[in-house]
């Protein structure tokens, strides 16, 4: 038994019925209490009526998969539900699915089948220690790997005038970072087809400096605004981009010593 664990009540959302009774036998050992949920709609019953220190979050789930029912989870309107610490269970590699796990808002993720002490490893890091191990992760590549910008479009055309770089370079840290905010603000606020607009605008600049980070993001967000659908996932997005527009511009300063 793990005492940081043992006042803690997760749900358990888990379909197979194998998975299901070893995930049970895990939990029973690290003596946490749990509720189990069959279905994605099941879950956003149980969550909705109960108290849990995270989920686990199968990702293939009838009804309603375990994305969609954390993007569900992300907009509640109760500010304890919505932030409680969701760990997606998956069989697939990570490779190509981060992203969407990551947009869905979830905060780790176990690749099945996983031991006991992989689950003890990241529940202690997660609900006790209180990491999104996603966003440590990216935060981690923001600062020990390359930029996330590439200047080779605007190289070109400045044709060796290292002053026109630096110029635009400015631009965009007086202007971009605001125009994320904006788009924020309107996600927030709920006005898709305003935000649609300003994420066409975002577009442009995001393609010239090859912000590949959130190059589908923003082109998400352009079209569902303009039809306003697929509007879950909306704010999730926002987050990113000015998440990821602000880390540029911290980089570009740093860069050009503006």
């Amino acid at each position: 038994m793990n005492h940081q664990l043992s006042n803690i009540k997760v749900l358990v959302a888990e379909d197979n019925e194998v998975n299901n009774i070893l995930i049970r036998r895990m939990l029973q050992h690290l003596g946490i209490a749990y509720d189990i949920a069959l279905t994605g709609n099941e879950v956003l019953q149980l969550i909705s009526n109960n108290d849990y220190d995270a989920v686990l979050m199968d990702i293939q789930m009838p009804d309603k998969n375990g994305i969609e029912a954390t993007i569900e989870i992300r907009n509640l309107p109760s500010d304890t539900i919505k932030n409680i610490p969701v760990i997606a269970l998956t069989a697939n590699s990570l490779k190509g699915e981060e992203q969407k796990y990551i947009a869905a808002g979830m905060n780790g993720y176990l690749t099945k089948p996983f031991k006991e002490n992989e689950l003890e490893e990241i529940l202690v890091k997660v609900v006790i220690e209180k990491n999104n191990l996603f966003v440590t992760k990216l935060h981690t590549a923001q600062t020990s790997s390359p930029k996330l910008y590439d200047l080779a479009l605007i190289a070109d055309l400045a044709q060796g005038n290292e002053d026109f770089i630096k110029n635009l370079s400015q631009i965009f840290i007086d202007t971009i970072p605001a125009t994320s905010k904006e788009l924020l603000h309107e996600v927030e606020n709920k006005n898709w087809e305003q935000a649609g607009k300003i994420a066409h605008k975002l577009k442009s600049t995001i393609d010239t400096m090859r912000i590949a980070e959130i190059k589908e993001d923003v082109r998400v967000i352009e079209a569902n605004g303009k039809t306003a659908t697929n509007v879950l996932m909306m704010p999730i997005l926002a987050q990113k981009i000015d998440r990821v527009i602000n880390t540029v511009a911290m980089q570009l300063k740093e860069e050009f010593n503006l």
